[in-house]
Formats: structure tokens, C-alpha cells, sequence
């Protein structure tokens, strides 16, 4: 097993066949998936996705397996993964992303797992800019951004529905104004 990253209760680590039933679990949760761009998956879409993932061969920004300490429980995917405007990875920033399964919310994990994935992009990867979109009635991921010290730099409305998206930055400290 190779870490990535850790936290007080958190290892990041790469995807092992051993994650397959909980992700598929939290991937076919509807609450979950509700702001991550969809409905729930079903188990067979899962799975694909899954094994698409343990073929990838990536680079330190990516998402990661999300397990904890105490007892190596899978509890999502979290990390900072490359920020593309069209087809082109804009250089020196990244994308802040944590994806919690239900039963973990409300612990503080996406915050304690995005401020280690800060610590992580602005000192061992020198990024200059971490980004993050979240839907605007995802309070919990907008409470964390907030808290993790990200400045709102606008929101998204998408025509013909009633959706919007925040889009949030952090500069490394010695950047910020």
C-alpha cells in the first residue's frame, strides 16, 4: 500500500481491489451523488468505474482512496486533481475535491482531509492556485470551503434549470492579498 498523504485520522492512498464494495456502496447513494453530477450510479456502472480507476496511472494530483486511521475503513475519495480550461491543464493550479460517504458525515473529515490536500499542493506540489466548484445548495462542502479559507470568486448559473455553481480560489500565503 503506498500513501500519498496523511492526517490526524485520514490515509490517502491509491485505490486497492479491496475498496470495490464500499465505493460502489457510495456511489449508488442518492444523497451522496446528488451534487456531484448526477443521480446514483448503478452497481455494473459503478464497478466500470471503479476498474477504470485501479488501470489509471496518475501522478500525485489525482483523487485518492480516503480510509481511516483507525481502523482502515474506506470512507470516500478526496484530493487535488489538475484544473482544465477545455482541453488543456492550466499550469500551477489544481482542484480541490472530497467526496464523503453518508455514514462518515459530519465528523469534520472533508475538512481535515481538504486542509491536508492544501498543506499537500501548495508545499510539495508548489501549486499557486487551488480552485473548487460546488452546487449552491450544497451547504456542507460551501460550510467547509469556508472554513478552509477559500475566497468565493463567482457563481455559475446554468440556463434552462435551476442549477448554480460557486466557484471558490485559495492562493498560497504568502500570495494572498
Amino acid at each position: 500500500m503506498t500513501v500519498i498523504l496523511e492526517s490526524d485520522r485520514l490515509i490517502f492512498r491509491a485505490h486497492e481491489p479491496g475498496d470495490w464494495d464500499a465505493y460502489c456502496a457510495m456511489e449508488k447513494d442518492a444523497d451522496v451523488r446528488r451534487y456531484v453530477g448526477g443521480g446514483p450510479r448503478t452497481r455494473e456502472a459503478a464497478e466500470a468505474r471503479f476498474q477504470a480507476m485501479l488501470q489509471q496511472v496518475t501522478d500525485r494530483l489525482a483523487m485518492w482512496a480516503t480510509v481511516l486511521k483507525a481502523n482502515g475503513s474506506y470512507v470516500g475519495r478526496c484530493g487535488i486533481y489538475p484544473h482544465f480550461q477545455g482541453e488543456t491543464a492550466i499550469p500551477g493550479e489544481g482542484v480541490l475535491a472530497f467526496y464523503i460517504a453518508r455514514p462518515y458525515w459530519g465528523q469534520g473529515l472533508a475538512t481535515e482531509a481538504g486542509a491536508a490536500f492544501i498543506r499537500f499542493g501548495f508545499g510539495e506540489l508548489g501549486l499557486d492556485k487551488i480552485v473548487a466548484t460546488v452546487q449552491a445548495e450544497n451547504r456542507a462542502s460551501l460550510r467547509v470551503l469556508e472554513k478552509l479559507g477559500f475566497s468565493p470568486t463567482q457563481i455559475e448559473r446554468i440556463e434552462h434549470t435551476p442549477r448554480s455553481f460557486h466557484h471558490f480560489q485559495l492562493l498560497p500565503p504568502e500570495k494572498e492579498p
